[in-house]
């Protein structure tokens, strides 16, 4: 079985993967996700459109199309801070995030940002976590505000479970 955290970490990897070679979208996940895909899609239950491989491939593909609006969004709240100046893999984890908080309405937002935060500490740098939760903090703060976040279901969940147990809220 795969997880969602691991799910979460191969299509970081992946984009990583895009965003240094510049290889076409659909190359990349050939190459690096379509074997994970094919196994999810396999454990899907039968005319399930919203399951594991669904996540997965809209994680990846929505994450690069949606990349411009959320460096935006990054920007704009990073105080001090150039986009270039950035980590790639900080730049990734978190529109991975707001990919999530503003298209995935069935998963909490907390659930969300613990999530990366939690892969942030085991592939980015000791500080990459505080700086990432700040400005997701921020950004998912004046979407709020904005009316621009809309949750369903599981999703409406203010209370996220402890760290650790997030991937049975998501599942």
């Amino acid at each position: 079985m795969i997880t969602r955290r691991q799910i979460r970490i191969k299509a970081m990897q992946a984009l990583y993967a895009h965003q240094l070679t510049g290889d076409n979208p659909a190359e990349v996940f050939k190459n690096n996700l379509q074997e994970t895909y094919d196994i999810l899609r396999d454990t899907d239950k039968k005319g399930q459109t919203d399951g594991d491989s669904g996540f997965l491939m809209r994680l990846f593909y929505d994450t690069i199309t949606h990349e411009r609006e959320f460096d935006k969004m990054i920007e704009n709240r990073a105080q001090n801070w150039e986009l270039g100046r950035m980590a790639t893999i900080d730049r990734i984890i978190m529109h991975q995030a707001l990919f999530e908080i503003l298209h995935q309405d069935q998963i909490p937002i907390k659930v969300s940002i613990n999530e990366y935060l939690d892969i942030a500490k085991e592939f980015s740098t000791p500080k990459s976590s505080q700086f990432i939760n700040g400005i997701l903090d921020t950004i998912q703060l004046s979407l709020k505000e904005e009316g621009k976040i809309i949750k369903t279901g599981r999703g409406l969940i203010e209370n996220s479970p402890t760290p650790g147990n997030n991937e049975k809220e998501t599942k």
